[in-house]
């Protein structure tokens, strides 16, 4: 089975996934089932997927492990951590714009994964 492709916001985080550090990641919830773009298939756990930079460039092979629903007013220690933040509070001040600056009661996937 062919692998499916992933990209990140940012080259760094790009770096994050290559060296191990980040195995966790966000989307909307209304957008995981989504095929974005040619480099951004639909999240389905059990897949691999081919990270790729802003260049378009292969940089990694990862596999999404898992998805769970979140809400902004609970954030998981497993994505924060996997997120590489230091606590839940430094995790929503990272993703405040990229979510619009939601409130307490909005929800989000988050979605893990492995280096391949």
């Amino acid at each position: 089975m062919k692998n499916l492709r992933i990209q990140f916001v940012s080259d760094a985080l790009v770096e994050q996934v290559v060296n191990g550090r980040k195995t966790a990641s966000v989307v909307a919830l209304g957008e995981v089932d989504i095929k974005e773009d040619e480099y951004n298939d639909a999240l389905v756990v059990g897949r691999y997927y081919d990270v790729y930079d802003s260049k378009l460039e292969c940089r990694a092979t990862i596999r999404i492990i898992g998805m769970e629903l979140c809400r902004w007013d609970s954030i998981p220690e497993r994505l924060w951590r996997g997120e590489t933040n230091s606590s839940a509070d430094e995790f929503r001040s990272d993703h405040q714009e990229y979510f619009g600056n939601p409130g307490g009661v909005f929800e989000f996937i988050a979605y893990y994964f492995e280096l391949a």
